[in-house]
């Protein structure tokens, strides 16, 4: 049985299969006047799935395809019945339809689309599927990792800076270098980093999915704040970051969405 969970989760969620015992999104619209982000959280007898859209397109574009995104992905999941890798995958491609549909319906050949991550929490430990340059983190004992891969140009600079093809200042100066080399718009989806086999959690672990406009602050802590943050609920943990973020004012901050999800203590 699925049921959905309100957007902005306000109690803790325990569910003894996959013990999470702390679980909560919230977002802000940083320096922008509208929210683009959309996210949400489905649960059901032995799992938790985390989905989060970040829209790009205009003054509504944006809004109109993350919405559509997550629509569209959940219906997918929702119908399907098989391993959780392949309906993740389905999801996805479901997801970027929607987006298409939308798309067509606004009848305007703009570039309208969005990111997309979803993270799967079971029994096992977590899957995920993403598109795009949106976060998928994992604090543990005090160090935070990135989990996914991001769908930026900024990796093929890399390569290049490798090779020798540029220098290392060409990279990391590049005017491109966070330019979207995937998104979902409606049409072929060039990359997507799907996670089928299982990642173990561990108990104390902290699962965040994020839009890459909470990406900066969290850069910017050092080891006492990340220290800080391993302590802190779902909630506070949710709560500390955003306050941080509009506490800091950054004159061009992107819309802001940030998802905890607290693995239980044995």
């Amino acid at each position: 049985m699925l049921r959905w969970l309100t957007a902005m989760t306000q109690q803790p969620f325990s569910q003894e299969p996959f013990m999470v015992s702390g679980l909560h999104g919230d977002q802000i619209l940083g320096a922008r006047s509208n929210q683009q982000d959309s996210f949400s959280i489905l649960a059901g007898d032995d799992a938790l799935v985390l989905v989060l859209a970040d829209g790009m397109g205009g003054y509504t574009g944006g809004e109109l395809a993350s919405r559509a995104a997550i629509e569209g992905f959940f219906q997918a999941f929702e119908r399907e019945n098989r391993s959780p890798g392949k309906r993740m995958k389905d999801a996805v491609t479901a997801a970027n339809e929607q987006v298409r549909t939308v798309r067509k319906k606004r009848g305007k050949d703009d570039e309208m689309g969005t990111t997309l991550v979803a993270a799967w929490i079971g029994p096992e430990g977590l899957r995920w599927v993403s598109v795009g340059d949106s976060l998928l983190l994992l604090i543990r004992e005090e160090k935070m990792f990135l989990l996914n891969d991001l769908h930026q140009y900024s990796a093929e600079l890399e390569r290049m800076a490798d090779e020798g093809s540029i220098s290392r200042e060409e990279a990391l100066s590049h005017p491109s270098r966070h330019s979207l080399t995937s998104a979902l718009m409606g049409r072929e989806v060039p990359l997507v980093d799907l996670r089928e086999e299982c990642f173990p959690l561990v108990p104390g672990d902290r699962l965040l999915v994020a839009s890459d406009g909470v990406g900066p602050y969290l850069d910017s802590l050092g080891p006492a704040g990340m220290r800080y943050l391993s302590m802190l609920s779902a909630e506070e943990l949710v709560r500390s970051v955003l306050e941080g973020i509009n506490r800091d004012g950054a004159p061009n901050q992107d819309n802001a969405t940030l998802i905890c999800a607290e693995i239980a203590e044995a």
